[in-house]
């Protein structure tokens, strides 16, 4: 009983946080769009631009916290982006080349597709929810009757519009077209509305939990930065393991700048991210958090990374120990 109300407690989460996100990312979505297509006056416009690629880090703090706080997530907050003033010419290298102010203005376009979407859906499955409550009775509208005459080249047509109780035809439409009459009623009381109802919510179940981790991984990987020691590695990739020049902090950026070892070649994403939370001293329950999965998984996936290590027997909490000096590079001496 307790994981069921702790269940239905998440999706309610989950479904105010993609109705609250529309609008927010409407808004930030304006403010994205109106700094990157300023014209005019040249000064203007290149004043707007270094404060929109500025404001950036004010945006991806808000987000991180209003994510941590409405899904339960624990994604990090990166401050002190930039190290020189706006108003130098350091300070505007460093922010036209902020690969942190870029990935944050992609979260800002991807976040307001997915939250359109997402708001979509959850008004679909309210719209269901509605739809059962009034098939079965359990509310009803109250009565509203509209009469309208329309006129044209000496025509007139004339009619009705009503919604009533739940006890007769929920929604009627008349008219009369000079001696020529229509009625079109429909009743929510019938199994094909209430099927259709259904389906709705099923949809919308089903949906809603994907969509909203999809939103809390953008802000995972491309506010909180997970994403940036992946994109550095492809860009060395991709231009000959030339240093790609990022708008972080040197101590930061070598704390998150990883190059991958041969040891650690055969580990998926997924499970280089689990092993460098690992090596910050992130318990089971607090990678699951961290990642929006559950423990199961993150049990699952340290197995594996431990057997791809090759790392068998001995305690728990010395293997873990073992895999995370891997992880750093560390050798470990054998006494």
């Amino acid at each position: 009983m307790k994981n069921l109300i702790k269940g239905l407690a998440q999706r309610i989460r989950e479904l105010l946080y993609l109705l609250v996100s529309l609008p927010i990312t409407i808004f930030l979505f304006s403010i994205v769009v109106i700094g990157l297509s300023t014209g005019g006056f040249l000064p203007i416009s290149v004043l707007v631009f270094l404060f929109l690629l500025t404001f950036m880090e004010a945006i991806a703090r808000f987000e991180i916290k209003r994510t941590n706080r409405m899904l339960r997530t624990d994604f990090q907050i990166i401050d002190n982006w930039f190290s020189y003033p706006f108003a130098s010419w350091d300070g505007v290298k460093e922010r036209v080349t902020s690969s942190r102010s870029w990935m944050a203005i992609t979260y800002v376009f991807l976040a307001f597709f997915w939250s359109l979407v997402g708001f979509t859906m959850a008004i679909i499955g309210i719209a269901g929810v509605l739809g059962i409550l009034l098939s079965l009775g359990l509310i009803a509208f109250l009565n509203f009757n509209k009469s309208f005459v329309f006129t044209d080249n000496g025509e007139t047509i004339s009619g009705s519009f009503h919604i009533s109780h739940i006890n007769s035809p929920f929604l009627e439409f008349t008219f009369d077209d000079n001696g020529s009459t229509g009625k079109f009623a429909w009743s929510l009381q019938s199994w094909p509305a209430i099927v259709a109802s259904l389906i709705l919510i099923l949809l919308s179940i089903w949906l809603i939990p994907r969509i909203a981790r999809i939103n809390a991984k953008l802000v995972e990987s491309l506010l909180s930065g997970t994403a940036l020691p992946e994109l550095e590695a492809k860009f060395k990739k991709y231009f000959g393991g030339k240093k790609v020049s990022v708008s972080e902090r040197q101590v930061r950026e070598a704390m998150q700048t990883e190059q991958i070892r041969e040891e650690l070649s055969e580990l998926s994403n997924r499970e280089r991210q689990i092993l460098a939370l690992m090596a910050q001293g992130k318990t089971n329950a607090g990678i699951a958090k961290t990642l929006y999965i559950n423990e199961g998984s993150v049990e699952k996936h340290i197995s594996n990374i431990l057997n791809k290590l090759g790392i068998n027997g001995g305690e728990d909490t010395h293997r873990r120990v073992t895999a995370v000096l891997k992880y750093l590079g560390i050798s470990q001496n054998n006494d």
